[in-house]
């Protein structure tokens, strides 16, 4: 499994909407924001996953983490707001403000504690990595023998010599070419 295949990319990004939606309507319900209806938290999360999916390709640091925790609280915040039943009351109070500010806090949080998971993830990775390519070097080590040097005979005779043969074809060229000499 590759950091970048899609499965593995798909499991980090359905973490992330997880988290990001099951902190978003904790927090509307028991703030007061009224229940969410499921079709609503079911837009929220595939919006989460597809914002996560889009920028998962590769480990990212704590100022995209956080950013995109946020990014997702605000977003499921309005959204969540706008779905929530109207209720006509004398004893309604209005409290966006609160609400913001509290999703904003446990965004925070919950982006650092995504952060860290995701690094946590990172480093597992690089370690398996790095474990199987040892295990691989000692499994070539262990089975694959490098072949053995080659050797070549030693000479013991002496070099053959053209003492006493007598060339068949002398040819004398001495001296710069004939075309030279002509001019």
């Amino acid at each position: 499994m590759t950091p970048r295949e899609p499965s593995f990319r798909l499991v980090r990004a359905a973490v992330f909407a997880t988290a990001c939606v099951s902190v978003s309507v904790g927090g509307h319900t028991f703030a007061g924001g009224g229940s969410v209806p499921l079709a609503v938290i079911g837009l929220g999360a595939i919006g989460a996953l597809v914002m996560a999916y889009a920028l998962n390709g590769r480990e990212r640091g704590a100022e995209v983490v956080l950013t995109a925790t946020i990014g997702a609280q605000i977003v499921l915040h309005q959204l969540f707001s706008w779905s929530a039943p109207k209720m006509i009351t004398y004893a309604e109070h209005d409290h966006p403000f609160g609400m913001l500010l509290v999703h904003l806090a446990v965004a925070a949080l919950t982006g650092w504690w995504l952060y860290r998971g995701e690094r946590a993830v990172w480093l597992m990775l690089r370690l398996w990595a790095r474990a199987s390519l040892s295990a691989l070097r000692w499994v070539f080590l262990v089975f694959c023998q490098p072949p053995p040097p080659v050797r070549r005979p030693v000479q013991t005779a002496e070099p053959e010599t053209f003492a006493g043969r007598e060339i068949a074809t002398v040819v004398s060229r001495r001296g710069p070419p004939l075309a030279v000499l002509a001019g």
